[in-house]
């Protein structure tokens, strides 16, 4: 595994010892993926990725997946101008783009 990645994954570990982010269904999203993006090493796809599959957010929604933008033929921008007809059910369409 990368150094950078292994530097991120005990980053994460020692946050959510702490108490500091908190990795359960429930939680605030918004709050989460302010503090995974604030872990050195992770950024928004990750904090989207967690969002839905962590959290269970149904409007969870990584605006800067490479398939999504290669199945929407779309910048992230544009992306998320798109998706916002889709609200709340976001990360459902993600995963069916991703099927598809």
């Amino acid at each position: 595994m990368p150094g950078q990645r292994v530097a991120a994954l005990q980053g994460l570990a020692t946050q959510v010892q702490a108490g500091a982010i908190e990795l359960h269904a429930g939680a605030d999203p918004v709050r989460l993926t302010e503090a995974l993006c604030a872990v050195p090493g992770i950024g928004p796809w990750t904090a989207g990725y967690v969002g839905m599959r962590v959290l269970r957010d149904p409007d969870a929604f990584p605006d800067n997946d490479w398939v999504v933008r290669q199945r929407l033929g779309a910048t992230p921008a544009a992306m998320r101008r798109r998706a916002e007809a889709w609200r709340p059910w976001r990360a459902y369409a993600v995963m069916y783009l991703w099927r598809g």
